[in-house]
């Protein structure tokens, strides 16, 4: 009876600490034009592309009708858990925000868009598989060239 008793503490201690370990689940926040003036880059002041803070971001542009975009969302939220607090991943529906859409010229979805800690960004189109995706997250921005 007593190492039963054992047994079940151990058991019950040891899911515990599993889940407590695990880490929370970190949302993407979608953006709309005054968070993205205050999260990414004023450009009612910056004429050229100076963005705001340093973390690495992704931006993806998205419509809420688009099948790939909806494959895309869940690879875009596992890198966002991987990442967290390396990188920031932002999403702009494109039907509610046409005027972000036209200013990093977002024709296609999905469109991501890397932002790194320096003024400038690289645009790729389509549906990436996780592992593409996350080959695009090392390429630009945790290798140095």
């Amino acid at each position: 009876m007593k190492k039963t008793i054992q047994l079940l503490l151990f058991c019950f201690i040891a899911s515990y600490v599993a889940v407590a370990q695990k880490p929370a689940k970190v949302e993407i926040v979608e953006l709309n034009l005054k968070s993205f003036k205050q999260k990414v880059w004023n450009f009612d002041t910056d004429k050229t592309f100076k963005r705001v803070g340093k973390t690495p971001i992704i931006l993806d542009f998205y419509a809420t009708w688009c099948k790939p975009c909806k494959m895309l969302a869940p690879h875009l939220q596992a890198i966002q858990e991987k990442y967290n607090g390396k990188l920031i991943i932002y999403e702009i529906d494109v039907d509610k925000e046409p005027e972000l859409a036209r200013r990093f010229n977002v024709n296609a979805m999905p469109t991501l868009v890397f932002i790194g800690s320096t003024t400038g960004y690289k645009t790729e189109l389509g549906y990436q598989e996780y592992v593409d995706l996350e080959k695009m997250v090392m390429k630009y921005f945790f290798t140095k060239n």
